[in-house]
């Protein structure tokens, strides 16, 4: 009888320290709207991002909750801001989180002001609101909240936001990576990428984690032709050369590759397709070499999975004389190319000038190549993706749980150079229409999609840095149904 009054005097003791430990969500969700709509209101936009107000924002709220940090700086204009919680085992890698400051350029198109946030209709409208002030607004809600909470990781907790991202990251991760990593000196990252997909077609739930990137290269295409005054039209003029090789691009189709990251992406999502859907993606990894490449045209006509099976090109600037009293001499355009990892650039030019064709007033020259050799992708073999699954099998029992590849590029691919285990995560993408998509006019966030990020992200950073699990406590039944065998 002692014992039970005992125990039930235990539980009792318990039952508000148990209640500390879970975050107050509401307050947290509440904190990183506001941080983000704050946000949004300074502008970072490149060329000339304002960092450094943005900073200022940060470190005003860190000394609210008496965190110290560091600022971190290549040249003025340029910004960086580090701050740590120590955790309680120093064998224990950090946990490093991450995200960037600036945006790109607000583009023509806006119907809302880019850098004034918008609530309207269950939306955040504003540059940035989905790349990346999203991840900075709840990365420090989380931090800071931690940091009230009077607990003590069993790791580092980092939080870090960078500089020029969207231009390079010279002044940002890469400059860090070479003269500051000391004071980092992380062993897993959480960043910007990936995203949920819900209620697909088929009912499924899927949770996409950026496991590695394709390799970016830019190359300018330049056409030659006859300047002459602009009253007297010539046929070689080198905008319509420029615009002829142009409009042959859409029809360059390199060959198809699987990559081990494609592969196991492919063929952890083969259970989710329709009957049709499973035949193709059988094809494409289990056939002939025919079949696979038959399966392989098919699904690249999807624009995702082509950025998954195939190098790709895409026209972004184009440019010639400024005089409209004449024609220039020339005309050029910047190519953007994604490379799958282990294409040659070199080999892809000369792919890609073969296919324009030995024309001597075409000339192709790199402007920027992939720094070879290029990172290995991420297997989805450690500790820190294992908490990923866990922690969605939590939120969104029975989803499919993928490492992926990007097609996009980022501060991710510094931190696998320094051997950093590192995931990009974001929200869900089945509800997102184009404007809500990063660098296109209109960027917004839902509200509702918002809260489920942070929700999760929460769940996740204290299921592996805090070893809780705040999602359900009760759930070791559920955990070990979902376990991979």
């Amino acid at each position: 009888m002692k014992r039970k009054w005992y125990g039930l005097f235990v539980l009792l003791l318990c039952a508000p320290w148990l209640a500390a430990q879970s975050p107050n969500m509401d307050l947290l969700y509440a904190n990183a709207r506001q941080h983000l709509i704050n946000l949004i209101h300074i502008d970072t936009s490149q060329p000339e991002p304002d960092e450094t107000s943005a900073v200022r924002y940060i470190y005003k709220e860190l000394n609210k909750h008496r965190i110290d940090w560091d600022f971190l700086s290549p040249r003025k204009g340029s910004a960086n801001l580090l701050a740590r919680i120590k955790g309680s085992d120093p064998k224990a890698k950090p946990l490093l989180l991450i995200s960037h400051l600036d945006t790109q350029a607000a583009g023509e198109g806006w119907t809302f002001p880019p850098f004034k946030a918008t609530v309207q209709d269950g939306r955040i409208y504003g540059l940035g609101a989905t790349d990346a002030k999203n991840y900075t607004a709840m990365h420090l809600a989380l931090f800071t909240q931690i940091q009230d909470s009077g607990l003590t990781p069993k790791r580092d907790i980092i939080f870090l936001v960078t500089s020029g991202e969207e231009s390079g990251s010279d002044t940002g991760l890469k400059w860090l990576g070479e003269t500051q990593w000391d004071k980092i000196n992380a062993g897993y990252a959480l960043n910007e990428g990936g995203g949920l997909i819900k209620n697909d077609p088929h009912g499924h739930t899927l949770l996409f984690a950026e496991a590695g990137t394709k390799m970016y290269m830019d190359i300018k295409i330049t056409a030659s032709g006859e300047a002459a005054h602009s009253s007297v039209p010539v046929a070689d003029n080198a905008v319509y050369r420029l615009s002829q090789a142009l409009s042959r691009l859409p029809q360059f189709n390199p060959p198809f590759r699987l990559t081990p990251t494609t592969k196991e992406f492919f063929t952890r999502i083969l259970p989710l397709q329709d009957e049709d859907g499973q035949t193709t993606m059988r094809l494409l990894l289990f056939g002939t070499e025919q079949e696979q490449q038959m399966a392989a045209d098919i699904m690249a006509k999807d624009p995702f999975f082509r950025t998954q099976l195939k190098d790709t090109v895409n026209p972004v600037n184009i440019s010639s004389g400024t005089d409209t009293g004449s024609s220039s001499s020339e005309a050029s355009a910047v190519v953007n190319v994604r490379l799958l990892p282990g294409t040659d650039p070199d080999a892809f030019l000369e792919e890609l000038k073969n296919f324009l064709g030995d024309e001597e007033y075409l000339t192709l020259s790199v402007l920027e190549r992939p720094q070879l050799p290029f990172p290995q992708p991420m297997d989805g073999t450690d500790e820190l993706f294992a908490s990923i699954a866990q922690t969605a099998w939590r939120m969104w029992p029975h989803a499919a749980v993928v490492p992926g590849m990007s097609p996009a590029s980022g501060d991710s691919e510094f931190l696998r150079r320094l051997g950093v285990i590192t995931y990009g995560l974001g929200p869900a993408m089945d509800s997102h229409g184009p404007a809500a998509s990063p660098h296109a006019p209109d960027e917004y966030i839902s509200e509702e999609d918002y809260r489920e990020q942070v929700e999760f992200f929460t769940a996740l950073v204290y299921d592996f840095a805090l070893g809780q699990n705040i999602l359900s406590p009760d759930s070791a039944e559920t955990d070990a149904e979902n376990t991979p065998k």
